[in-house]
């Protein structure tokens, strides 16, 4: 193997040889597979940049030093076109060293979708860009505020709520009209035009414009106490102190911008949180903060955790405040502006109004770190007490458990769940489909599984320890899977009870955890006392819980189409549009053959096929 001086020589003749255009880079690891991608207006100047010994660039050093051992490039017509393949390659090769957003939970959003003439709100996480009319309102940094605003809100202007479906099926008002929280759109009793007028008033409200709102409820609670219906003027006089409140906790006065996302950024060494300070309508709406390891330039950093967090159809800004200038700021605001369809404006502001707000989310991101540090310190003695616990070689700071649960028929399928410090990196969880096991076979299952896991250990680097659910067998298998591959890793089996069903139990009666270890003839025994212990119990049950829910999704998709593969004729499109169309098969068994035989693709004579078939099965 060539020294480390010989490989930076070597890259850095790679380096003389780059363009001089816009393009992208990809650094490459020992094994050859993607480490990292980034792009650049000049490339050659750009990964030169990360062979300097001074400034930010000695943080960049380290990062070629441990990391690099070749460089490949793509060049690019322009600088945006580099953004939109840079964003296209991170998302095909994940590389391990671009910034990851674990958790893209953080901000909600309010839905209207305008192609429906009495459109109802909805809420999305994800944004969905495109031709289709929705608009989507906030960002909401809290879903349970918002849900328990909406609920408020449905006393005050009665908009429906109710799906689609139920929409279209109404023949008469529903109970919510009786109780005066729904104007009952579905059988006329509105016009588009007054719906629309509530809707304009109900977006209002939740973006803290409530003076048009507060006013008629006003009018309406003095007209209800005149008439002496004084139950009606109670409920106007407390949606009114509700509408005030919320109306309160939502004003932010002098901010000095109208519409931006302020983002902020701290250090310590290879930690680094950044915050984002979400304005709107010149109000702060909400914050959201994300902890990285990297040890990329804050620059780098930056632009890299911008492309994630608006690469996957969140809303962007009409401004995006920085704390610092960006290596190609003009191309990520070309980019930024073709995403979001208006001009986007980067600026790092080094005065006025405009600093002050980068300066708070800075100290946002100063507090948020003193968290984040304090719990990687409790976390690194959690898992220097597993280490010890189970005789591993190290701390096991990257831990991964495997799962396998039956679907009822003759499939399998499995999970896997990523702890990453201690907590859970549901951006690495997975679910698997057999693809070469036929029938019920939890160790034939858990064995390709791992196979087909350990054999991308080049592109997803292996856990510091891995765990599979099960005793001492589902152990051997894995590692049977490990030897097969000519691999070293630290492996642990977790099971529940003692042996036949015979659970070894507590005084109180509890069943004790065991953890089965290569080389150890008695398991290791549990108690539940001790932080190291839950941890592990945490690790298995976050595993079991994701297998399960991917089981009942997929028993519940089985269910529902089942009883149609038998019928001659249907094939899984027109399976898919008669389940579409009637919700599933019992409501398609009670419907007629005239109502079925208008499905597309379903003719009289197929319609009665299948009312006879599902008759038959009852």
């Amino acid at each position: 193997m060539s020294s480390l001086r010989e490989r930076r020589e070597r890259l850095l003749e790679i380096v003389r040889r780059l363009p001089d255009g816009p393009g992208v880079y990809i650094f490459k690891d020992v094994s050859g597979a993607v480490a990292y991608v980034g792009k650049a207006r000049r490339l050659r100047e750009r990964v030169r940049s990360y062979f300097a010994r001074s400034g930010d660039g000695r943080r960049a050093v380290r990062f070629v030093d441990r990391y690099v051992h070749d460089i490949a490039f793509i060049s690019t017509d322009s600088e945006t076109a580099a953004f939109i393949l840079e964003n296209q390659l991170v998302k095909r090769h994940k590389p391990a060293y671009n910034v990851k957003l674990r958790d893209d939970k953080d901000f909600l959003y309010v839905k209207v979708d305008r192609r429906h003439a009495f459109p109802a709100l909805g809420l999305a996480r994800r944004p969905k860009k495109g031709a289709v009319p929705i608009d989507y309102h906030g960002p909401f940094a809290s879903a349970s505020a918002l849900r328990r605003t909406l609920r408020m809100l449905g006393g005050v202007i009665p908009l429906r709520d109710c799906t689609d479906r139920e929409f279209a099926s109404r023949t008469r008002p529903c109970l919510k009209h009786e109780m005066g929280r729904c104007c009952a759109p579905c059988v006329g009793l509105v016009s588009e035009e007054h719906y629309a007028g509530l809707l304009a008033d109900a977006l209002d409200v939740l973006e803290g414009r409530c003076e048009a709102t507060l006013a008629r409820l006003e009018e309406r609670m003095a007209s209800a106490a005149a008439d002496l219906r004084f139950e009606e003027a109670a409920r106007q006089r407390d949606a009114i102190r509700y509408l005030r409140a919320t109306t309160a906790r939502q004003e932010v006065e002098n901010l000095g911008v109208d519409d931006a996302d302020v983002i902020g950024l701290h250090r310590a060494g290879e930690l680094a949180e950044v915050v984002v300070l979400a304005v709107r309508r010149g109000a702060l709406v909400s914050s959201a903060n994300h902890t990285f390891e990297s040890e990329l330039p804050d620059d780098e950093l930056l632009s890299g955790f911008l492309l994630e967090f608006y690469g996957e159809g969140r809303p962007v800004p009409a401004l995006l405040l920085l704390p610092c200038e960006l290596p190609e700021q003009d191309g990520m605001a070309s980019y930024l502006s073709t995403s979001r369809g208006h001009a986007v404006s980067v600026h790092a502001p080094r005065r006025g109004e405009k600093e002050r707000l980068v300066a708070l989310a800075a100290r946002n991101a100063q507090d948020a770190l003193v968290v984040a540090v304090e719990q990687r310190g409790h976390q690194r003695r959690l898992l220097d007490a597993l280490a010890e616990r189970l005789g591993l070689p190290a701390p096991p700071e990257t831990i991964e458990c495997y799962d396998v649960s039956n679907t009822g028929r003759t499939a399998v399928v499995a999970s896997r769940v990523v702890f990453r410090h201690g907590e859970p990196d549901r951006a690495r969880y997975r679910h698997y489909k057999m693809r070469t096991l036929e029938g019920q076979d939890d160790y034939g299952a858990m064995k390709e599984v791992l196979l087909r896991r350990l054999r991308r250990a080049a592109s997803d680097p292996l856990p510091d320890l891995l765990v599979v659910d099960g005793g001492r067998t589902h152990l051997a298998v894995a590692e049977e899977a490990v030897a097969e591959l000519g691999l070293s890793l630290p492996l642990a089996a977790l099971a529940k009870g003692g042996r036949r069903g015979r659970a070894v139990t507590l005084a109180d009666d509890e069943p004790q955890e065991r953890v089965f270890l290569p080389g150890r003839a008695a398991p290791v025994v549990l108690d539940g006392r001790s932080p190291e212990e839950y941890l592990l119990q945490r690790l298995r049950d976050e595993a079991h819980r994701f297998a399960i829910g991917h089981h009942r999704k997929s028993r519940e998709k089985e269910s529902l189409g089942s009883r149609l593969d038998d019928v001659p004729g249907i094939g899984p499109v027109l399976k898919k549009r008669l389940l579409s169309a009637f919700g599933g098969t019992r409501a398609l068994a009670r419907a007629s053959v005239d109502e079925v035989a208008g499905v597309k693709g379903v003719g009289p004579e197929l319609a009665r096929a299948i009312l006879d078939h599902l008759a038959q099965e009852g």
